[in-house]
């Protein structure tokens, strides 16, 4: 009996112990989830960097800009040959003996209006027999008025090779004014007739007056 009381009391014992444990310990889990509020940890505020003041490049200034270049004006040199000089008496009559200087002249050609504009000379010979009259002018022009010109002799006509050697001598004929045109060293010749309807026309009389130049 004794032994089997000494072993209960044993038994009884050691389970208290162990509710003590279980006791204290569940005390301990219970105080902690009671704790306070004010006993947790601030959370630590985030701290806003202040913002780098931004500081623009500097503006490059503006190059000047370039000044437009002019357009070069046409112009032309005064042309220091008279009408007698640009064919003379015995050359109009090698070409053709019908036809002498017609003493009422004046520029009413295009081309002639040009030449004498620009410092040239335009003379005119009659046809005694028709009465037909050939305007035959001529001018010294700039680079700028020459390059107008010839783009205007081109559009209303045709290239002549017939009329000199290129690039010494450009030549061009238009049908529709009987106009033969020629640029040779720094002049520029014009012939016009009613009665030149062809290029070959005009061929004798340009040749002859670039050779007087």
């Amino acid at each position: 009996m004794t032994h089997s009381s000494s072993s209960s009391f044993a038994t009884g014992r050691r389970l208290r112990a162990a509710l003590a444990l279980t006791g204290a310990s569940l005390a301990l889990i219970a105080l902690a989830g009671c704790a306070p509020a004010g006993d947790t940890e601030p959370t630590a505020s985030a701290t806003a960097k202040p913002s780098s003041t931004a500081t623009s490049a500097p503006t490059a200034s503006a190059e000047p800009t370039a000044s437009a270049t002019p357009e070069p004006v046409a112009e032309g040199t005064a042309v220091d040959k008279s009408c007698d000089q640009v064919l003379t008496a015995d050359d109009v009559y090698e070409i053709n003996p019908n036809y002498s200087p017609d003493p009422g002249y004046s520029a009413t050609s295009d081309t002639a209006v040009t030449a004498t504009t620009y410092s040239g000379v335009s003379c005119g010979w009659i046809n005694q027999s028709s009465g037909e009259v050939i305007e035959v002018s001529l001018a010294m022009p700039n680079e700028a008025l020459a390059n107008t010109l010839k783009d205007a002799a081109l559009a209303g006509g045709e290239i002549v090779p017939t009329y000199g050697s290129a690039p010494e001598v450009e030549g061009y004929f238009s049908a529709d004014t009987g106009t033969a045109q020629v640029f040779s060293g720094g002049y520029w010749v014009a012939v016009t007739s009613p009665d030149m309807i062809e290029p070959g026309d005009a061929e004798r009389i340009v040749s002859t007056v670039l050779g007087n130049l």
